[in-house]
């Protein structure tokens, strides 16, 4: 169990904080009134242009305005009429897609008066001629059909419409077999007359045709109907032609809501941005609790000294009490050696200077196997397993116990040298590899598993305690070691986030791990129709940070903190509380002025530096280029400002009497002295 807890702490330093990918989202936004009468108030998302301007954020601070249809001799807006519109006020163009470009139309918009612009998806706009017939066929043959599954799926809804009923007058297609190709069977749409199903399979209430005839009868299919990016023209490049009015996209499902309020009131509308923080609120959260957890975890890895000194003054009562049966912390345990009673410290690595270019040369290794390799799920496996042993000892374990529940032993086993195993691990284990199993399953069950409650809070107490564990086993007993392992994991950071990407084509080896294999390879509009495609997989990162989403915005997504920020800083934390805690343990031959609350503050700058940069340069951020000068800038300087500088870069005297007091072997209760401090050591029983 400690070893495959530890295997996984030492993974956490792969990952650092890393940015999400969007994909096209309807920023923006549409608020309908009705004027006269009718209760017809409601909004609708759509998507905004790359051209011309962007909406203000939210309706208060843009104007609401008139609706106008494109002019009868111009209803595609493509033809460029210069004749202003004579309205009443200023007004909001409505347009189809279809025959010419989008910023084409925009300009053609504005030129008419119009102070923004609306176009919106129909079944016309998904055909085009084809340009080598000469003539017009019959039945249309010279049409090229939309493309199965960029348009239309018929695994979703599909029926075999007469060729009697449809109309091919006008091409590339005629628009009025829009009747009978949309909405429901009642309304007239002959593919839900002719598929009972269609109504509730198909989202969109609309068929495309695919052009397979077979006898009297064309295939249709069920449409599409997401929104899409209002991309820019590139061949209009000169200043006169600048596009300055908005510009939004709406789906055809919207845009029958809103042609029919056009057609029976007067309605009013108001165009504007969705709202987004600029800065959001998660993102103070997980500062908070990033600094929170290194504290934290920092303060609990020297318990035994604090423990210790909390009972030096009750020692001689709690002799004459016969109280030494009694247990100590969990951290460690009293155990009776002949005539003196000394603390058992339970397994710990310390590292030293090869540990710590090892570790970061480990690190390196187990990165670079995951990216060439791509084995993820082995990783959350791994990840959730020594996750659910770091609850069991932090959590509840210590909680069962602190209740004063019965311990007694439920049985007795050699496997893994478990040894005899009580009723209350029984019950922490359960409970605690419960918790794990439930979290992997939703992991692996569900897309995008960070947005739910349970696994996003789940995720950052797991990662919570396997911090705490982390700085329970692994120690850093000086400066010296502290600046070997925080500069080789600071060019560790710059290299696999920054360099790799020169050596790759491209791709940077820590984003590509960190997002489980990099952004989706295909389209994004392809992915939202196809979510389960192959090339629409990864961009979820690896599930060893802590994770918030993001409070109040609409794109989703949410804010990350890699465990290795906080426990490769939390190591030189941890070395501190270890310092001020040993030095009160010792007595008031020490000066103990506190280095754990400075570096705190510092670690808490540092954090909030990384989140600053995220926002400023609009990237993720190797969180360590700015923990680790603010945290090993702050500790040697505090060293040397108090003259301890010299003691900090080997390991303090005072750690090791402090250790050999606890844990060692001394004669009776007379007073010794430590290696050149010289100093008394009153014997603990």
């Amino acid at each position: 169990m400690k070893l495959l807890t530890q295997a996984a702490s030492i993974a956490v330093i792969l990952l650092q904080l890393v940015p999400g990918t969007l994909a096209i989202l309807p920023s923006g936004a549409i608020d309908v009134k009705c004027v006269d009468a009718g209760e017809c108030e409601y909004t609708m998302f759509a998507s905004q242009a790359s051209f011309g301007s962007w909406l203000e954020m939210t309706a208060e601070n843009n104007v609401a305005r008139t609706p106008y249809l494109a002019p009868s001799d111009d209803p595609l807006l493509c033809l460029g009429s210069s004749a202003p519109l004579q309205a009443a006020s200023e007004f909001i163009m409505v347009a189809p897609r279809g025959e010419c470009t989008f910023e084409q139309k925009a300009l053609n918009a504005q030129k008419l008066g119009a102070s923004g612009l609306i176009i919106y998806g129909n079944l016309e706009s998904r055909y085009s001629l084809n340009s080598t017939k000469t003539e017009q066929d019959e039945e249309g043959s010279d049409i090229i059909y939309p493309r199965e599954f960029f348009d239309y799926d018929c695994n979703k809804a599909s029926a075999e419409i007469p060729i009697a009923a449809l109309k091919f007058d006008q091409a590339p297609y005629d628009s009025r077999n829009d009747v009978v190709l949309s909405g429901t069977a009642a309304r007239g749409n002959l593919c839900a007359y002719q598929n009972s199903d269609f109504e509730t399979s198909c989202p969109s209430e609309k068929c495309l045709l695919t052009g397979d005839v077979e006898e009297s009868t064309m295939k249709a299919c069920c449409a599409w109907d997401p929104h899409i990016w209002l991309y820019k023209d590139t061949n209009i490049t000169d200043d006169e032609n600048l596009v300055t009015i908005p510009a939004l996209y709406l789906t055809m499902a919207e845009a029958d809501i809103l042609l029919q309020n056009m057609e029976m009131n007067r309605i009013e509308i108001t165009m504007y941005s969705r709202y987004a923080p600029q800065y959001n609120m998660s993102s103070v959260i997980i500062w908070a609790w990033g600094t929170l957890v290194a504290a934290v975890a920092a303060w609990m890895s020297s318990a035994d000294y604090r423990h210790a000194t909390r009972n030096r003054s009750s020692q001689q009562e709690a002799r004459s009490e016969d109280n030494s049966n009694r247990s100590g912390p969990h951290e460690y345990e009293r155990v009776d050696n002949g005539s003196q009673v000394f603390a058992q410290q339970e397994e710990s690595l310390e590292l030293g200077a090869s540990d710590a270019i090892g570790f970061i040369l480990l690190s390196s290794t187990g990165l670079l196997v995951l990216f060439f390799f791509q084995i993820f799920n082995v990783v959350k496996c791994f990840y959730a397993f020594g996750c659910a042993g770091a609850i069991f000892q932090v959590i509840f374990y210590p909680l069962f116990r602190k209740f004063g529940m019965r311990e007694k032993v439920a049985f007795t086993t050699k496997f893994l040298e478990l040894g005899p195993v009580s009723n209350l691990q029984v019950m922490a284990a359960f409970i605690s590899y419960g918790l794990a199993a439930i979290w992997m399953y939703i992991s692996f069950t569900q897309r995008h598993p960070d947005s739910i409650l349970f696994f996003w809070v789940m995720q950052d107490v797991m990662g919570a305690c396997m911090c705490i564990m982390f700085l329970s086993t692994i120690k850093l007993n000086s400066i010296r070691v502290a600046c070997i392992l925080l500069t080789a994991a600071f060019f560790y950071d710059i290299f696999f986030v920054f360099v790799t990407p020169y050596l790759t084509g491209g791709k940077s080896i820590m984003v590509d791990v960190a997002t489980s294999g990099g952004p989706p390879k295909a389209d994004p509009a392809w992915c939202e129709k196809y979510p389960d495609d192959d090339d629409c997989q990864g961009g979820d990162p690896l599930p060893m940070l802590f994770t918030i989403p993001r409070i109040g915005d609409y794109s989703g997504g949410s804010s990350m903190l890699g465990l290795g920020d906080i426990v490769l800083p939390g190591l030189l934390l941890s070395f501190a509380a270890r310092f001020d805690d040993a030095k009160r343990f010792m007595g008031s031959a020490y000066p103990t002025k506190s280095y754990l609350r400075p570096l705190v503050v510092a670690y808490a700058v540092g954090l909030a530096m990384a989140n600053f940069a995220v926002y400023a340069m609009q990237m993720g951020q190797p969180a360590l280029l700015y923990l680790v000068p603010c945290c090993l800038g702050t500790m040697t300087y505090l060293g040397w400002k108090r003259g301890e500088l010299d003691e900090l870069w080997n390991t303090p005297q005072v750690i090791i009497a402090s250790d050999k007091k606890l844990f060692g072997e001394y004669e009776e209760e007379e007073s010794t002295s430590v290696a050149s401090n010289s100093l008394p050591i009153r014997q603990m029983t």
